[in-house]
């Protein structure tokens, strides 16, 4: 059941929009093995002018910036796995979106289970069923 927040510094359009849902979700399932019918991808929009890198805003001539949360249930996923979804996940961004920021993160939120659920149960409760 992970959640991932894609914000992003530009506007995409559509057909970017839905490569981005099925191929975040398909990495999420092939590398971290995680269900596609409890994932959820959300994507953020932001003008290019709402961030800044060296605290220079960033403009619509310039690689796009991006910044990618991945909560997962904390213990799920290999110290390789997350190597390997962070690698994916940039590439994935460059071949959907194009260039991107060099300050382009990817972060993996490990949330212990008694505090991450969905469906009213928190993960503990699942893995006791």
């Amino acid at each position: 059941m992970p959640y991932i927040n894609i914000r992003i510094a530009a506007a995409l359009d559509n057909k970017q929009k839905q490569a981005l849902y099925k191929k975040t979700t398909f990495l999420m399932n092939t590398i971290m093995r995680k269900r596609q019918e409890v994932t959820v991808v959300h994507i953020q929009e932001s003008q290019p002018e709402q961030w800044s890198i060296n605290f220079k805003q960033l403009s619509v001539d310039a690689p796009i910036g991006v910044y990618v949360d991945i909560k997962v249930t904390q213990g799920t996923n290999t110290t390789e796995e997350k190597k390997e979804m962070i690698s994916q996940t940039i590439k994935m961004l460059q071949d959907i979106v194009g260039a991107i920021q060099e300050a382009s993160y990817v972060v993996i939120d490990d949330i212990p289970a008694d505090s991450w659920g969905y469906d009213g149960k928190t993960q503990a409760m699942r893995a006791l069923l």
